[in-house]
């Protein structure tokens, strides 16, 4: 029974996730693909319009995969789409931030609400009210996982992983990134992890690495989105690849000291993992901006 609470509450968490997408897509409309043109005019411009878009979007996926398509249509210059990359590294941390607060008993409130606005506000408002019915998918889906692992630590396959990992940090950046490249989110994973870590499955330092992990196995999308494209588009996906193992070499020498600054921080374990998913792409993409110009004359050569 608990194997089929827990299939469920996965398969609610990536429909709650799309749910929200699209409502957001269709609230923006065309007008996002239009302002998105005229902001990535500049480097600065692309950083934070690819900041806010993700955040619209909920999915640096789905942005990344459309910075592919429009660098492989010519629409958008490869220089230009890689300051979009770095913000929407940014952008993406909302949703794992809006995970991260306890709001269990105001889900069938948001999910009514939601149906309800959908079907009864005219015009654009009514995706906007879908995208609040997708959210309140995603605090359920939670509720839903929670119950359904509860019963899994009992099991001594899993305790048996569990320790085995322990705090083998290069072991959590791997299973991080195959359950984020399997499930197509890092958003999804964060939340896992999250429920992971409040649950004491996992150590902090231990779901920082899955979180670091994550990171690496959303550019999967991407990957194969570029298979097959120009030259410019698969530039614009590796560039997402090395930016996130850029970020991952950055800090997993350092994870021992960055769990002890988030606990020192306070909240809950899932806002520490929260927080930390956010410091992770905030920092990497601040410290990966600078580097555009090199970052340029070296994808032109690597993939000439």
């Amino acid at each position: 029974m608990y194997l089929i609470t827990l299939v469920l509450g996965l398969c609610l968490l990536l429909w709650g996730m799309k749910v929200l997408r699209q409502g957001l897509q269709s609230f923006a409309g065309l007008r996002l693909h239009q302002v998105l043109g005229w902001m990535t005019a500049t480097p600065s411009r692309g950083f934070w319009s690819g900041a806010v878009s993700t955040a619209v979007l909920q999915s640096s996926t789905a942005l990344t995969v459309m910075a592919v398509s429009f660098v492989d249509g010519g629409l958008l210059r490869f220089e230009n789409s890689l300051a979009l990359i770095l913000g929407s590294n940014i952008g993406s941390t909302v949703t794992t931030q809006l995970l991260a607060f306890p709001l269990d008993r105001l889900t069938p409130y948001i999910l009514i609400l939601g149906a309800l606005g959908y079907l009864f506000i005219p015009n654009r408002g009514r995706f906007l009210a879908l995208s609040i019915f997708g959210l309140g998918l995603l605090f359920f889906s939670l509720g839903l996982l929670q119950a359904g692992m509860a019963p899994l630590a009992d099991l001594p396959a899993i305790q048996h992983f569990l320790r085995q990992l322990g705090d083998n940090h290069l072991q959590g950046v791997l299973a991080g990134t195959l359950l984020s490249a399997l499930l197509h989110s890092s958003s999804a994973t964060t939340g896992i992890v999250m429920l992971l870590a409040e649950d004491g499955w996992l150590t902090l330092p231990t779901a920082l690495a899955f979180i670091f992990g994550a990171n690496i196995g959303t550019c999967f999308t991407a990957v194969l989105a570029a298979l097959g494209s120009s030259r410019a588009a698969q530039r614009v996906a590796l560039f997402h690849v090395l930016l996130n193992v850029f970020g991952v070499l950055l800090f997993l020498p350092f994870v021992g000291p960055l769990a002890h600054a988030l606990t020192l921080m306070g909240g809950s374990l899932s806002r520490q993992v929260a927080n930390a998913h956010t410091l992770f792409n905030l920092l990497s993409s601040l410290l990966a901006f600078p580097l555009l110009p090199w970052s340029t004359r070296f994808l032109k050569k690597l993939l000439p």
